[in-house]
């Protein structure tokens, strides 16, 4: 692998890092929303919300990279939010 390559897998797992904290930060902030406008969280409202985030992640945009590399990105971050998503509900739901 040589500089080059090297270089645009690290431009490539910062942006899905960036991303995927931007999940999560929106996740938290609807989370918030929801408990204090006085709904009770269930399974049917935590899979809304997760779904919302998903949602605005597929619905958001990047520049500076080709089309290519920007379907890949976000197709490997839709992929690893919804997995970490889940993991962090699943791990709520047991506490």
């Amino acid at each position: 692998m040589d500089d080059k390559e090297i270089l645009q897998n690290a431009t490539r797992s910062a942006a899905q890092a960036g991303m995927i904290t931007l999940v999560f930060e929106n996740f938290t902030a609807q989370l918030i929303r929801y408990v204090l406008s006085g709904h009770l969280l269930d399974d049917s409202s935590l899979m809304m919300l997760r779904d919302n985030c998903i949602r605005d992640l597929k619905n958001s945009t990047m520049t500076g990279m080709s089309l290519e590399e920007e379907a890949e990105i976000f197709r490997q971050a839709v992929e690893n939010a919804e997995k970490l998503l889940d993991a962090a509900i699943t791990r709520g739901r047991d506490l």
